[in-house]
């Protein structure tokens, strides 16, 4: 026989105690029922106490347990707070309902989202800043929801289709009659994702022109090491450019200045002309001609922004059983995420996600490739959601529902359902007894996944850049390689070789072929002795000829200030791996 125990208690008696199998009321009926994600609600009918339920001097926590006259000894059913007002007052029954809300709620749902923030079911990047604290957003990439349990009022995120707290095997101890098998709306088969970044690249640095300026010298005739020389050096130095001086295309002049160096760190150098008796007042006679070497300093500044946007696209299907006739008919779910966020530190310590706004890419470092998973996540999680069609409803004895909650699973045996068997995640359930019947029973409904049960995993791939080992851990390309996002469920394929669609400048490893378009020294040191050996009539006719082949430097940039730049990265999911929970196509 089974003897129900009603205890008024203080709400800091949140742990069951055997103190508490007492009847403070005299229970006549109650129903427990939950759904999932919401609190468990008990509506008890107890025999009239005659007095103000709800006056300041009651107290408002109970505890209802049960005593099924085995050796398991009293069970608790039920903790909660009475809420609202109490009915059928005049009779001898009086109604009460109690929800089993913690009274701590707000804040140990909070602390529990916390813990829940792991990838790759949480990137900030795509959580937009309002809702970053708020605990659901953490269970946008889950196919969960929250779960409170009834007894303990622990807050846990429970998945619609694992049953995280182990399964209850009823076998065939179900009331026959109470067995009901419906189905829903058929899993979707596939969904389409399209998820967008975006950030400015801020760049600021200097490239140093002086190795490509000393070669360019040395292409003209300099033969000095590390100098620049010119029979005109006086003017060059006075022209040299100015730091800060724009160039244009995004570059200006940075750190820039020139020091002459002959006769002191270098031995002076002349260029020798000798006029002949023929040249009246100055034959026989010689004059020298000082070639200057100098030693420049010049960089080139830059102080850019470019706009960029990143773009990943997939299609997720899902390696469900055949539910419709035609599979294909049914409508694909879509989801778009955009972020501009990779740029803002977002990221605990306030870190970027893109780690510097002098990337070039995203998508295609560690942080951005988590950021992918994340978006895998979102779709498996929605699909997950659309996989549980088929419900089945059954009663059992109350005994058997002590255990239940909406993080276990069920099953069931009877010839009548497909395979003659079901496993399903509790969706709700309720557990019940009539006052006047005396009956006792537990009822449920239970969500059955419609998937194949094949998983799926991670392939190593074909190397494809040297031959295997050849090369350290990271060097290396895999042709095909594969890894998961969440094991034996999806994987994503590497992606890595997909560059990004720019002008290729990489900031952080610029080279002077992609900084310098042409730079070209005219009227070098060579160009300038041929001039000096060409005249030989006077001083001024040299002197004129030197100042109009005087020594310039042409130097052109590649413009940098560029943009936008849009990279699309079209990756392959595999197959979504779905639980097989009941077997549609069994024979």
């Amino acid at each position: 026989m089974t003897t129900f125990y009603f205890a008024w208690v203080d709400d800091t008696d949140t742990e069951f105690d055997e103190a508490f199998l007492r009847q403070d009321e005299e229970v006549l009926s109650f129903e427990i029922s939950q759904a999932e994600g919401e609190f468990a609600a008990m509506t008890i009918g107890l025999r009239n106490p005659e007095e103000g339920l709800l006056k300041p001097a009651r107290k408002q926590w109970a505890w209802l347990s049960a005593d099924f006259g085995d050796t398991a000894g009293g069970q608790p059913l039920f903790f909660g707070r009475l809420v609202g007002m109490p009915e059928g007052i005049i009779g001898n029954e009086a109604r009460l309902t109690f929800a089993a809300r913690p009274a701590d709620f707000v804040a140990a749902k909070t602390t529990a989202a916390a813990a829940l923030k792991v990838a790759p079911f949480w990137d900030p990047i795509w959580i937009t800043p309002e809702l970053a604290a708020d605990p659901d957003a953490v269970l946008e990439a889950r196919s969960a929801l929250w779960h409170i349990d009834r007894v303990t009022h622990a807050i846990t995120a429970s998945d619609v289709l694992e049953a995280e707290d182990g399964l209850i095997d009823l076998v065939d101890d179900v009331i026959r009659d109470s067995i009901e098998i419906s189905f829903g709306a058929p899993p979707a088969m596939k969904i389409t994702c399209e998820a967008t970044v975006g950030w400015d690249q801020a760049v600021v640095g200097t490239f140093d022109l002086k190795p490509a300026l000393i070669a360019a010298f040395q292409a003209a005739g300099t033969q000095t090491p590390n100098v620049v020389s010119s029979f005109t050096g006086q003017g060059l130095m006075e022209d040299w450019p100015k730091p800060g001086t724009r160039i244009g295309g995004g570059w200006s002049f940075g750190e820039s200045s020139i020091r002459r160096v002959d006769g002191f760190t270098v031995p002076a150098d002349y260029q020798t002309q000798i006029f002949s008796s023929s040249q009246g007042f100055f034959g026989g006679q010689k004059a020298n001609w000082p070639c200057w070497k100098m030693i420049p300093v010049l960089t080139a500044k830059y102080d850019v922004t470019r706009s960029r946007r990143e773009v990943v696209r997939f299609t997720l299907v899902s390696d469900a059983q055949a539910f419709v006739s035609d599979p294909d008919e049914t409508e694909p779910l879509a989801v778009t995420l955009s972020s501009d966020l990779v740029g803002e530190p977002v990221d605990p310590g306030d870190t970027l996600p893109i780690g510097s706004r002098r990337r070039r890419s995203y998508f295609s470092t560690a942080r951005g490739r988590q950021s992918v998973d994340y978006v895998v996540a979102v779709c498996r999680a929605r699909l997950r959601a659309r996989a549980r069609s088929v419900e089945i409803k059954g009663e059992t004895r109350l005994s058997n529902g002590v255990g239940f909650s909406c993080r276990k699973a069920i099953r069931v045996e009877d010839s009548r359902l497909p395979g003659g068997a079901a496993t399903g995640k509790i969706i709700s359930y309720s557990l019940s007894m009539d006052g006047d019947s005396g009956e006792a029973i537990a009822s449920f409904v239970i969500g059955c996944s419609v998937g194949k049960g094949n998983p799926v995993s991670a392939a190593t791939g074909t190397p494809t850049y040297v031959e295997e080992g050849y090369v350290e851990t990271g060097y290396q390309i895999y042709a095909g390689a594969s890894s998961a996002v969440v094991s034996g469920e999806v994987t994503v394929t590497d992606y890595s070789d997909i560059a990004p669609d720019d002008d290729g400048l990489d900031f952080d490893n610029l080279t002077q072929a992609q900084v310098i378009d042409e730079i070209l020294v005219i009227n070098g040191e060579s160009d300038q002795r041929s001039l000096i050996g060409a005249f030989g009539s006077t001083l001024d006719e040299t002197g004129d000829a030197l100042d109009q082949a005087y020594t310039e430097v042409d130097l052109t940039l590649v413009p940098i200030s560029k943009g936008p730049f849009e990279t699309v990265y079209a990756i392959t999911v595999s197959a979504l791996a779905l639980p097989k929970t009941i077997d549609l196509e069994a024979a």
